[in-house]
């Protein structure tokens, strides 16, 4: 494909008309093809302010995963300092007192492979990377082991504390010693901190989340979250984060040529039932391998095409961004493969329905069996608040505001806040709203009652996989 198949006039329009059709301050794409690589920025690096740069920082939240599965795969590679790890390795060995789960047999038998490849267990739980691992065993499985695909950001947590202990070396340290600079990643940094760390907050997009009543972006704070450390939380320029799918690519250091093969094998089958609405998008099979991130106020693609030696980053400031880079990737994709514009997918519709989707999923009430005849609550609702335990997932503190329960837990790393509406008996919606991207669900909620007439346990609906079980927190006063 030639390069300036991307700057041309009718490009730019589509990339400015899709990013206000999506309500996306702003844009940074970067392309590569080849040895050549393309980058620009477009619209506002915040609600409004200076101008989006192919050097402008955002957020790379979840693409920031396959950089933590290359700093694991240094260790496999490495054995003349690591000779006890391999992609098999069960992460118990490795680990012998930070990591245990719930059930024994799993502990014994998840490997490094495992908690890189969305198979293992599905929780979340803000804290620190050390403090995350071991809290596993406080947090209940929703499948048994290698069954089912669960995306998992807190077994790459798990990973990047693996890289610490094993290496000696802080994860930051790791990533910009071992995979950045030798990349010539010198916009590229770890967390919150480790941009004010190196000076350049200047070069920050603010993320941001358009709100549809006010009609008008809403600007979110950034923050740090050590918690989120090889999940995501790496902030990266699109003009320097593609010499990482650059490097992929073309299987360069500074990773090994087995370490590319082991980063992109099949491990597991991530949705079995596909979506028949999705297409094929020409009638040659191409691979296309790559992952999406969304973070509160940013979005972020990056996928690359190896038969090609085709590849593209896009970054972009508020919630929408994400459906905004699908449309302009698979333009692009199509745009290089010839596909001819009347046998084009039309992605806009497909995901204007799919965001339909979403949100009357959010308004389904959880109790659809719910009776005419409403029990009274047993106890007056004072005595229904308090703070409730339990050890995986902390504390919640339930109060009286307004007449109504609610439950405050804003100080999470992905804070929310929980108002309980009664149902009947001891029964009870929890409508879940989140801090900053305005996540809204609809939960199942349950208050027990023990034999002298104490409340004693709440259960919330809070984990999907676990949709026949609730997460139990007992009353502490």
């Amino acid at each position: 494909m030639k390069s300036d198949t991307h700057t041309t006039v009718e490009f730019d329009q589509l990339v400015q008309k899709t990013i206000e059709d999506w309500k996306v301050p702003g844009v940074a794409i970067a392309i590569v093809h080849k040895d050549e690589i393309f980058a620009k920025g477009y619209g506002l690096a915040s609600c409004s302010g200076d101008q989006v740069t192919a050097d402008t920082l955002f957020n790379c939240a979840s693409t920031s995963k396959s950089l933590t599965a290359a700093a694991v795969s240094l260790l496999v590679d490495d054995n003349e300092k690591y000779p006890e790890v391999s992609w098999s390795t069960p992460v118990s060995r490795l680990l012998r007192e930070d990591f245990v789960l719930e059930d024994p047999y799993t502990t014994e038998n998840v490997t490094v492979e495992d908690i890189l490849s969305h198979r293992s267990v599905h929780a979340a739980v803000p804290d620190s990377p050390k403090s995350i691992t071991r809290n596993l065993r406080n947090l209940p499985l929703s499948r048994p082991l290698r069954t089912e695909y669960q995306y998992c950001n807190m077994m790459y947590t798990v990973a990047s504390y693996l890289v610490e202990t094993l290496s000696g070396e802080s994860f930051t340290d790791f990533l910009n010693n071992r995979i950045w600079k030798p990349l010539g990643m010198l916009n590229t940094y770890l967390d919150v901190c480790g941009v004010e760390k190196s000076n350049a907050t200047d070069k920050m997009a603010k993320g941001c989340r358009w709100d549809e009543k006010t009609e008008r972006y809403i600007e979110i704070p950034a923050f740090r979250q050590p918690e989120g450390q090889g999940a995501g939380c790496v902030f990266s320029s699109a003009r320097d984060y593609v010499k990482w799918i650059h490097a992929m690519i073309k299987h360069a250091g500074p990773i090994s040529e087995v370490a590319h093969k082991e980063l992109v094998k099949p491990r597991i089958i991530a949705d079995p039932c596909n979506d028949e609405r999705k297409p094929f998008h020409s009638y040659w099979c191409y691979t296309v391998i790559g992952h999406d991130g969304n973070i509160s106020g940013f979005g972020s693609l990056m996928r690359y095409m190896p038969e090609m030696e085709w590849g593209i980053v896009i970054f972009g400031n508020s919630n929408g961004a994400n459906d905004a880079a699908e449309i302009l990737c698979w333009h692009l994709i199509d745009t290089m493969l010839g596909t001819p514009s009347p046998e084009r997918f039309n992605y806009n519709t497909f995901l204007r329905n799919q965001v339909k989707e979403l949100k009357e999923e959010e308004g389904k009430n959880p109790y659809p069996e719910r009776p005419t005849s409403v029990l009274a609550l047993s106890l007056p609702i004072d005595s229904y608040a308090g703070r409730y335990r339990n050890i995986g997932y902390h504390d919640l503190l339930v109060e009286i505001i307004d007449g109504k329960l609610q439950a405050d837990a804003s100080d999470r790393g992905f804070g929310f806040v929980l108002s309980f509406e009664h149902v009947s008996g001891e029964f009870f919606i929890a409508d879940l709203l989140g801090i900053f991207d305005d996540d809204k669900r609809r939960l199942r909620a349950e208050f027990k009652i023990d034999s002298s007439g104490i409340v004693r346990d709440l259960g919330i609906g809070i984990v999907e996989e676990m949709r026949d079980s609730l997460i139990w927190f007992t009353k502490i006063s």
